[in-house]
């Protein structure tokens, strides 16, 4: 495994130092998520990594996690399963739930779900502008969940344009269709832009069939997705907007791990409505955002198999998050500013089940209803950053949380750079982060109310370096993370009685590396790779608990274009080795593996592009996740326009 690490560093450290000029990407981009307000990246010592709508454009035909999958630092389990499966996201190693996802800059949690998480199969990539990825503790900004990072997708608006229309459609594998449609535009002081997609898939056998009896059936995903971006400028100094998105999407599912099952379904509904105040002054600005975050889920397995052994199984599973939050920014000077604000958080959640098991001849059900499975927080928080004293900049932020079930907590941000010439700069953070108790952690049957939030401490130490058109990067990254009072799901091995309880502790620690380097003026050759590793701690007792995350990705996407109109984009991604699930089948160690892609494209006109995309071209057979299967070689075409 050395080898393998110091063999990938060579690589990309060399490629980098002796890489040609290129005059056709700026790396240097202007960002939001490091500090609530636009700032280039060589400005903040934060570690932020920006999806742009080229590359997005590339993988219009990926899902989001498909996507956020080749990222340095970002591994994402099921990614590459079935359509519609539940994916469990571990960055920089981090359990699923520690990483707040964004929509617009505002937290878009589900309280239905197990860990207050977010089901990224309900964003498509063809209605997004640009993903900003932003690792480390960032709760004095963010608040909860923020532990290992977050990620702000950014949604399209409104065109110069009064109208212009865009279309996609494509076909391939597993009988997997996928079309969309959009409108966007300006029309005086109103901007709009509307987007719907659709995807139908046939899809294949969620769960491994290790008899090789080929008699699993195929689990499909049909979803539909509208989302509508509004926005009116009163005047130069004053501007509403509002988003909606709504999708719906229908799975079959599985029984479980090598266990077929025809009667099993999943609807998921997410509906999520946002409206942002903005006002400008010369040196400040006023936001204030009201967010609602409604989802629905039911699982229904109806028995009429005679496989199903006349099993019954029915669950139904609603969420509601509101978010209020208003902040201002202010440059007190030309080297100073502040951002301070207070934000406002609730959430409720209905949860039933029921179900009969033949077998056994035994029923069963639970219910959690919104009046008692609810919660709210109320919090503060300021940020001060110092930019260009003399090549120093400096950020430091502190925030207070009021929560109604366990009280009170605090959190810290403290984040130096160096410039040490305009391409060159050292950074440290030092921060801390929390992750408060879901309603299912506090309420259901297993819940316990005397739970403390997960609270770390995260340590960051990099250098980034551009060359001097910015065309090529080399950043390097060493983090560690401690968490106290880590929630997890114990059971007694004697009684058997089972509740979330909060352990002593988990350290988490490792290192990201990430280049990009220009080949000529044709294109640019992007890598990555992450090491991770973690152990928990329980009194005395160590806990190897790094579950189905491995210590090792790499990512290398090379992007060309040879020709006019033509684009070549042949990628590659390894997985290492990582322990399987606690109670998953199987070995211990989970083997590793790789996948190679390759996409082409080619641009008739300025309005008109065809693509194909061939994946997983050598055809492995691997497992994220024992006994349910990954995607083999699989293949998309299709076309987009835009005027």
């Amino acid at each position: 495994m050395k080898k393998k690490i110091l063999l990938v560093t060579a690589v990309i450290i060399s490629s980098h130092l002796y890489a040609q000029d290129s005059t056709k990407k700026t790396l240097d981009e202007v960002v939001v998520t490091a500090t609530k307000t636009p700032i280039k990246q060589s400005q903040t010592g934060k570690v932020v990594t920006v999806i742009d709508q080229a590359t997005l454009q590339r993988n219009v035909d990926k899902t989001l996690t498909e996507i956020l999958n080749y990222q340095a630092g970002v591994y994402i389990n099921g990614a590459n399963n079935v359509l519609g499966t539940n994916q469990e996201m571990y960055m920089r190693g981090a359990a699923s739930g520690n990483t707040l996802i964004l929509l617009d800059g505002v937290p878009v949690n589900d309280p239905s779900l197990i860990n207050n998480s977010f089901d990224l199969n309900n964003i498509s990539p063809a209605q997004i502008e640009k993903i900003e990825i932003l690792k480390g503790a960032q709760s004095t900004l963010w608040g909860s969940d923020a532990v290992a990072g977050v990620i702000n997708i950014i949604t399209k608006k409104g065109g110069a344009k009064k109208i212009t229309p865009s279309a996609n459609i494509a076909y391939g594998s597993y009988h997997t269709f996928k079309a969309g449609a959009g409108l966007n535009g300006r029309v005086n002081k109103f901007t709009y832009n509307l987007n719907y997609n659709h995807t139908d898939s046939k899809g294949f056998s969620s769960a491994y069939d290790s008899t090789g009896g080929n008699t699993f059936d195929k689990d499909g995903f049909k979803q539909n997705n509208i989302q509508a971006n509004l926005g009116y400028y009163f005047s130069p100094k004053l501007s509403i907007t509002g988003m909606t998105n709504y999708g719906k999407y229908n799975s079959s599912l599985d029984a479980g791990a090598f266990k077929d099952d025809k009667d099993y379904t999943g609807v998921n509904t997410s509906f999520i409505n946002s409206l942002t105040l903005v006002y400008k002054l010369k040196n400040a600005s006023l936001h204030f955002s009201n967010t609602l975050v409604n989802t629905h889920r039911t699982l229904l397995n109806d028995t009429t198999a005679a496989a199903d052994n006349g099993d019954f199984y029915r669950a139904d599973f609603k969420g509601k998050s509101y978010v209020s939050e208003l902040f201002g920014n202010v440059s007190l000077s030309s080297k100073l500013s502040l951002v301070a604000g207070f934000q406002r958080s609730a959430q409720n959640t209905i949860q039933a089940s029921n179900g009969y098991s033949r077998d056994f001849d035994y029923g069963y059900s639970s219910a959690l209803g919104k009046d008692s499975a609810k919660t709210n927080n109320y919090a503060v928080y300021a940020s001060l950053m110092l930019l260009n004293l003399h090549g120093f900049n400096v950020e430091g932020g502190i925030r207070y949380n009021q929560h109604n079930i366990y009280g009170s907590n605090a959190t810290f941000s403290f984040n130096p750079s160096y410039n040490i010439d305009e391409n060159t700069r050292v950074f440290i953070n030092v921060s801390s982060a929390y992750k408060a108790p879901s309603l299912y952690q506090l309420y259901s049957e297993y819940g316990n109310k005397d739970l403390q939030p997960e609270e770390s401490n995260n340590y960051e130490l990099g250098m980034q370096s551009f060359t001097n058109n910015k065309n090529n990067s080399l950043r390097i990254v060493a983090f560690k993370r401690d968490i106290r009072h880590l929630i997890i799901f114990y059971s007694d091995l004697v009684t058997y009685a089972s509740q979330y309880i909060n352990r002593d502790k988990q350290n988490d620690y490792g290192f990201e590396l990430e280049s990009t380097t220009a080949i000529g003026k044709i294109g640019n050759w992007v890598n990555n790779f992450t090491y991770v590793d973690g152990q928990g701690k329980n009194g005395n007792e160590k806990v190897n608990n790094f579950y189905r995350r491995p210590n090792f990705s790499f990512n290398s996407t090379l992007t060309l274009q040879p020709a006019t109109g033509l684009t070549v984009m042949p990628s590659f991604r390894f997985v290492g080795s990582r322990l399987k699930g606690m109670y998953d089948a199987g070995p211990a160690l989970m083997p590793q593996y790789y996948t190679v892609d390759f996409y082409t494209a080619y641009s008739f006109t300025k309005q008109l592009r065809a693509f194909v995309d061939l994946r997983n071209i050598t055809n492995q057979q691997y497992f994220d996740v024992v006994g349910y299967n990954s995607r083999k070689f699989n293949v998309m075409a299709g076309l987009s326009f835009s005027l």
